[in-house]
């Protein structure tokens, strides 16, 4: 265990190096990492499953400590906790007690056949094998998250509709091209400070979709033109509520102004059973040097610039999330945090 304690160490040391963030390859290198050491823990015994929990938590709980915004790695994390609480259930074994779990009514010959101590160790081998087999479903999962959400394209995008999206989101540049032979028309808006808008507008006019870059401005004098919104997100929140980069909420209550619908496109392993309280709650400060140039004199002193990463966008103001398992009302996600995440691994502080 010793071993698999350096290993762990080992991964987020080098997540400190890299320095990278928000990325989706981050989410899929910690599947992957995760993965392979369940294939190093033997499991011999009942105490070694309960070990590789134990670990796994800890692992989960450094990482919302390192990387608090990076909520999608600890939910990959969740989701494998899920994974093994489930499985041991399955093949009868019992994570909460010290004895093997026994059915209450048994024969004589069946009480005759039960082992004291621990389980069969064929048993917890085949319990690894099912764990390691779920684990690969899900990293699966996440390499094709982004192709099972655009697949839904054409049930949500028809011919001579007006799109508009804010800045650059891989999952929605995808599904826009999905439906390109619907002939429509997208606004991107550019998306200030960073401007990720620009290449957004620059992929899908080489896909020969008609887009048009917009200054964040305009968002609300060009939304009584448009049909829908369709956005990404960093994070989807217990509530229904979404995490998304600084700006979108702006854009959102234009479209509540105006009623248009909003659309999120959104992986489930963003889904998290965080509840966020305000838009101060998740988010961090980028420099003011990006919006502005403050002056070297005492003036700016009385200066307070605010540059939020994210927004907290209400889940009033989502009209439905598009995931990769389909469409979803936001009031829906309680019901998908049940499936995907165990009631014990919601708050990993406890």
């Amino acid at each position: 265990m010793e071993g698999l304690a350096s290993y762990f160490d080992s991964f987020i040391r080098s997540l400190k190096r890299s320095g990278k963030t928000g990325t989706f390859e981050l989410v899929r290198k910690t599947a992957e990492f995760i993965q392979k050491a369940i294939g190093k823990q033997k499991f011999k015994s009942r105490k070694e499953v309960k070990d590789l929990v134990s670990m796994l938590t800890s692992f989960a709980r450094e990482l919302s400590q390192y990387l608090p915004l990076e909520i999608a790695l600890v939910n990959v994390v969740r989701r494998v906790l899920h994974i093994i609480r489930e499985e041991c259930t399955a093949k009868g074994v019992d994570l909460t007690s010290k004895r093997a779990s026994r059915p209450r009514h048994v024969t004589l010959t069946q009480l005759l056949n039960i082992r004291e101590d621990v389980i069969q160790v064929g048993s917890l081998q085949e319990l690894k094998n099912s764990i390691l087999l779920e684990v690969g479903l899900l990293i699966e999962e996440l390499e094709s998250h982004i192709d099972s959400i655009s697949e839904q394209a054409p049930m949500h995008i028809h011919a001579n509709e007006v799109i508009l999206t804010y800045g650059k989101s891989d999952t929605v540049e995808s599904f826009l091209q999905s439906a390109k032979d619907r002939n429509f028309e997208v606004i991107v808006a550019e998306a200030a400070p960073h401007f990720r808008g620009h290449m957004m507008a620059k992929n899908l006019s080489e896909k020969n979709i008609a887009a048009t870059l917009i200054p964040d401005s305009a968002v609300y004098a060009l939304m009584s033109r448009v049909n829908k919104v369709i956005i990404g997100t960093h994070a989807l929140m217990a509530n229904g509520g979404l995490l998304t980069f600084s700006g979108t909420y702006g854009v959102c209550l234009a479209a509540q102004a105006h009623s248009v619908p909003v659309l999120v496109t959104c992986g489930l392993y963003k889904l998290s059973p965080l509840y966020p309280f305000d838009q101060d709650t998740y988010n961090e400060g980028f420099s003011p040097a990006l919006i502005s140039e403050i002056p070297g004199n005492d003036i700016a002193e009385n200066v307070n610039v605010s540059v939020p990463a994210f927004d907290y966008i209400p889940p009033e103001l989502v009209s439905l999330y598009i995931t990769n398992i389909g469409g979803h009302n936001p009031s829906y996600l309680y019901r998908l945090l049940s499936e995907y995440y165990s009631q014990e691994d919601y708050d990993l502080a406890a």
